[in-house]
């Protein structure tokens, strides 16, 4: 905690103790200034109260932890705060205006992580009555994931689900693709307006941290958040020049490798990076001969301190992706994608809290073509281009004022969709305004929080979507915490305007513009136990209902005698079970476990939603060797059960080995995979690393994204200089 008192004489609060004042005849009351931060990372918190013992005087931290009270040298004041233990402190007197910095030690039941929401603002666990998992460097280092979907396959509650033959999502607690929003520092990733989600394709070069948020979650996000939110976030500028690289080869063609730079002088802080990797396979295609799959991203991002708190930050990043995959025995398929987007975000003071504003702007290009060969054919009938183009302007404010933080803002998007013979007159535009509002309150050892936001849209009109959420620090060892929300998946362009005609089917779809948005209800309860800081366990019971899910629906034959189908809102579906994680320190291992117990069921046909295994769970181990000159272990066990395989209706638009009669007509088999990687520190700077991927080579039948055994080795490379 930072203090000083007005009138030259310095104020410091310290634990359990009075330092003893010199004579310097000062009795009379002053105004103590201090900060309230985090013992855990020295970050500010706020809404901290500091409450005067003896006139019974309460103040609230803003939100850079800061406050003022009225004290004299000799009086008692109490800091509190929900999730952290309460410090009782002595006001003493030093003849110099000397600054201490106390901190707040949090107690073990509120995990150290945070989430990025409610336009961009970042708030702590503590903040937020959700259910919030986060992947750290730490993760990301010890499996070697060089992409998402590599690493968020191994949470619990969280599965991977093929769409063939191009792409991968991960399902949140039964619900995947459109209906799970991914961002990158907030901000959507390129694909989405032609339902071109790939997981697979999102580096983890540059990335700080993932973080997972569990249900429906359009109050702080807006659109697609029905089942949960997967944001990665992207690590900040270094203070002092820092240098990394990774070179990583393996089995299945496994290539890659990156580079960066990172860097803060004066007031300006940069971090460039750029990596390369390929394979030959693809995430969702498990297929051998033709299959290649090659990435090359880079991503730059720079912030700068431009003065009376007020910071700005740009950010670039761009990618581009070739995917080749047999089609049949003479041709294969190719998809080249091409994407790059970025921010300007400008925050700082205003109005006695914090104003953010931030313009983005995106451009992707998707093409897909055909040939008899390794390469495509250039100018061939099939090559003509999809572009999306999308741009979002935000402005929020936060203010934080007694016991409570307010956010608000407004965010408008402009998209567009270029498809030529796809959409009629080619392309597609829409305009979307959202408006938002969030109340978090803190009254003792409660937490409630209230919000809604309202969306409104050129193309298919308006929703409104509340939640409320409470948290309870029952004990310092045990936090009980509830939410009941409300989501919202806006149909998209193609689900509208595109048309799709496939005369060899003798079928075609078409877009319909009366659609209305997909909308659930969630409710969760849950809670943390943890007893002690070296082991804790976590439960929590949730139920999501969706209604009017989009499906195609026949609408028979048209002039040409081809079928006709539509989409409309026919679907309901509903989701529950219970997620627990456990974490042990044992004799210096970390020992974390968790499983899910997962009912995903379609309410309109009573069927179980298909590839949802009922069962997940996973046994991670890790540890280090100091006196092994820094060797470092992980283990993970992941087990994902038995899933169905549900047959689409008779006469419906598809064909394949599940086109049958409706009921589950296969089942996906059961996935025991095991990972390992040893790490040895060869000098100050290097990384030796090498493990496996699925060590028991386990290939479920009819188990898509699911590779043969992989073996890898890789030297990574990590230099700061020394700070002066």
């Amino acid at each position: 905690m930072r203090l000083r008192v007005r009138h030259g004489v310095g104020i410091v609060l310290t634990a359990g103790m009075t330092i003893v004042m010199p004579a310097v005849g000062f009795a009379q009351t002053a105004s103590v200034h201090g900060q309230v931060v985090s013992h855990a990372d020295g970050a500010p918190i706020a809404s901290a109260e500091i409450r005067h013992l003896v006139s019974g005087v309460r103040v609230r931290s803003d939100a850079k932890g800061r406050f003022s009270i009225a004290a004299r040298p000799g009086d008692s004041l109490l800091v509190r705060v929900l999730g952290y233990r309460e410090r009782r402190m002595a006001v003493s007197a030093d003849a110099m205006a000397t600054e201490w910095r106390a901190a707040l030690v949090p107690l073990a039941t509120v995990l150290p992580v945070f989430t990025t929401t409610m336009g961009q603002r970042v708030i702590r666990a503590n903040e937020s009555p959700r259910s919030v998992t986060v992947v750290d460097r730490k993760d990301i280092d010890a499996t070697a994931a060089v992409s998402a979907n590599q690493l968020l396959r191994q949470l619990p509650g969280m599965q991977e689900l093929p769409a063939p033959p191009s792409k991968t999502s991960v399902s949140i607690r039964g619900f995947d693709d459109s209906r799970v929003l991914v961002l990158v520092d907030g901000e959507p990733v390129a694909g989405s307006l032609i339902e071109s989600r790939d997981i697979g394709r999102l580096s983890t070069i540059a990335t700080e941290r993932i973080e997972v948020t569990k249900g429906p979650s359009s109050v702080e996000f807006g659109s697609d958040a029905l089942g949960g939110v997967i944001n990665i976030v992207q690590a900040a500028p270094t203070k002092s020049l820092t240098l990394d690289g990774v070179a990583r080869q393996g089995e299945l063609g496994r290539q890659e490798s990156s580079l960066g730079v990172s860097h803060t002088t004066g007031r300006v802080g940069y971090r460039l990076n750029g990596g390369w990797r390929q394979t030959d396979r693809l995430t969702g295609y498990n297929a051998a001969g033709s299959t290649f799959n090659r990435i090359f991203d880079v991503r730059s991002d720079v912030r700068v301190a431009l003065g009376r708190d007020w910071t700005a930050r740009a950010d670039v990043q761009g990618a581009r992706e070739r995917q080749r995959f047999p089609l049949d025995a003479n041709f294969n398929g190719f998809i080249d994608n091409r994407g790059g987007q970025g921010f300007v975000e400008a925050q700082g003071p205003a109005l006695g809290g914090r104003l953010r504003l931030r313009g983005f702007q995106q451009r992707f290009n998707y093409q897909y073509r055909q040939a008899r060969g390794l390469l495509p054919i250039r100018g061939s009938a099939d090559s003509v281009e999809q572009r999306e183009r999308q741009g979002r302007y935000l402005a929020a404010y936060s203010l934080v004022t007694g016991g409570h933080a307010l956010d608000v803002g407004v965010q408008h998007s402009r998209r567009t969709l270029i498809a030529p013979a796809k959409v009629d007159g080619d392309s597609a535009r829409e305009r979307i305004t959202e408006v938002f509002a969030r109340d978090s309150w803190t009254l003792r050892d409660v937490l409630v929080t209230v919000g809604a936001r309202h969306t409104m849209s050129t193309l298919w009109g308006s929703t409104t979507n509340p939640s409320a959420g409470l948290a309870w620090q029952a004990l310092p060892a045990l936090r009980v915490r509830t939410n009941v929300a409300r989501g919202f998946r806006a149909p998209g362009f193609k689900e509208i305007r595109y048309t799709f005609f496939n005369p060899a089917g003798g079928y075609q779809i078409v877009g319909n513009p009366d659609l209305r948005p997909e909308s659930s209800v969630s409710g969760s309860v849950g809670g943390t136990w943890a007893p002690s800081p070296r082991w804790s366990v976590d439960a929590e019971a949730y139920r999501n209902d969706v209604k009017d899910l989009v499906d195609w629906s026949f609408r028979g034959n048209n002039a040409a005698g081809y079928q006709t189908y539509a989409n409309v809102n026919i679907a309901r579906a509903r989701t529950q079970g219970v997620e627990t994680n456990a974490r042990l320190m044992l004799a210096g291992t970390e020992i974390t476990a968790g499983y899910d117990l997962l009912k995903a069921r379609n309410l309109s046909t009573g069927l179980p939603l298909t590839r949802r295994a009922t069962h997940t769970a996973r046994l991670r181990a890790s540890r280090e060797w100091p006196w092994l000159d820094g060797v470092q272990g992980d283990v993970s066990v992941r087990y994902t059960g038995q899933a169905p395989l549900i047959g689409i209706p008779a006469g419906a638009p598809i064909t394949g080995p599940f086109s049958t009669e409706p009921g589950i007509v296969g089942r996906q088999g059961a996935l025991l995979s095991i990972d390992m990687q040893w790490r040895l520190r060869l000098s100050t700077i290097a990384t030796l690393s090498v493990g496996g991927n699925n060590l028991l080579n386990q290939q479920p039948e009819l188990w898509t994204p699911a590779f043969q055994r992989q073996m890898y080795a890789g030297l990574s490379i990590h230099w700061a200089a020394l700070e002066k």
